[in-house]
């Protein structure tokens, strides 16, 4: 599916049942010409009301994020495995016959911007984009080459924001991006470490990003 056609589509998406509790579509926004995609899980409540990705406390966070490594959210593509917002107080997971339904969508935004690095925020994005069922914690950090691009899997904003260790690991791995995006383009498919210390030897986190 082409990007013009499938935002086109998503837009008026009725593939699942999230369209009865969304506000309006998330579909996502950033340059089609990105090194960095950004991927998180699902709209909240915010970006159901704004129409676009990661506010709130999260948007906070993630800007944060980007300017500790010199980056404009305007130079990144960002959006999200499903585009709509499900129910539920707080919004439940998606279900997996969700991310089917949007799965087209995704797969359209990732070939048009054809990233060098994608970024993969949760468990649900990460075994989505990499195809690897490890939890979350044993492949984080990691940049997996797949398709010609890296992956790497870190946790979400919304885990990062509430568990002080997870946000230290993933100001860690934010650290590691322009090292990738300097980088050339991978050539083989296997697994690159790309952390240079321990996990033990972590830094921790940055003061004043949350």
């Amino acid at each position: 599916m082409e990007f013009s056609e499938a935002q086109k589509e998503a837009l008026s998406c009725t593939r699942c049942a999230l369209c009865h509790s969304r506000t309006q579509v998330v579909f996502g926004e950033g340059p089609l010409n990105a090194g960095l995609f950004i991927v998180g899980e699902s709209p909240g409540f915010n970006e159901d009301r704004e129409g676009k990705t990661f506010r709130g406390a999260s948007g906070i966070l993630f800007e944060r994020l980007l300017d500790s490594i010199g980056l404009a959210k305007e130079r990144v593509y960002t959006t999200t495995l499903v585009k709509c917002l499900p129910p539920g107080s707080p919004p439940r997971n998606p279900k997996p016959s969700e991310l089917g339904s949007c799965r087209p969508y995704l797969m359209s935004q990732l070939s048009a911007v054809d990233p060098k690095v994608v970024l993969a925020l949760g468990e649900a994005a990460s075994r989505l984009l990499t195809g690897r069922k490890e939890s979350l914690r044993k492949v984080r950090g990691r940049a997996i080459p797949l398709d010609g691009r890296y992956v790497v899997p870190t946790f979400s904003l919304g885990d990062a924001l509430y568990v002080p260790a997870d946000r230290a690991l993933l100001i860690s791995d934010f650290s590691r991006l322009p090292e990738l995006l300097d980088a050339e383009r991978p050539a083989t498919y296997g697994t690159h470490n790309v952390l240079a210390s321990p996990e033990s030897d972590r830094e921790p986190a940055q003061p004043g990003l949350f």
